[in-house]
């Protein structure tokens, strides 16, 4: 898969009724391997819509981008070091805000304005998985 292709997946997942937080990490888990039966995707149920549909609290693009990221590179046990995926997760928080201007779904909401179908939400999950996907494959770049 390329970004344009983890871009689109991502579209269509949230196009299809996941959550943006599902979506993400539904999308990464599928590029990884590890999301066949689906079952990864539940992990980020409550991420949606700024936590728990609340609309408050950290995007939930960011947050299964985050979790994949942990699952890609995060640690089994507490003796191993978990320096890369917190390198990763801020280089991928940092990059995500300097694109959208926020973090928190209360904030993003405000930016966009009034939507029609969430069209900027969906919007932004692509960009999420893309850049999520660029941060994985080194390129760290906010294309």
């Amino acid at each position: 898969m390329n970004r344009a292709q983890v871009e689109q997946a991502a579209l269509e997942a949230i196009s299809s009724g996941r959550n943006c937080a599902e979506s993400v990490l539904h999308t990464a888990g599928l590029h990884l391997g590890v999301n066949e039966d689906g079952r990864l995707t539940r992990t980020a149920s409550c991420f949606g819509g700024g936590v728990g549909r609340s609309k408050q609290e950290l995007c939930g693009a960011l947050a299964g981008g985050l979790m994949a990221l942990g699952l890609a590179c995060g640690r089994d046990t507490p003796g191993q070091s978990c320096e890369k995926a917190y390198d990763l997760g801020a280089e991928f928080r940092e990059q995500f805000m300097a694109m959208h201007g926020a973090s928190a779904c209360r904030d993003l909401l405000e930016r966009f304005g009034p939507q029609k179908d969430w069209e900027c939400c969906k919007r932004l999950t692509a960009s999420a998985a893309g850049l999520l996907f660029d941060i994985a494959h080194g390129t760290g770049e906010a294309g």
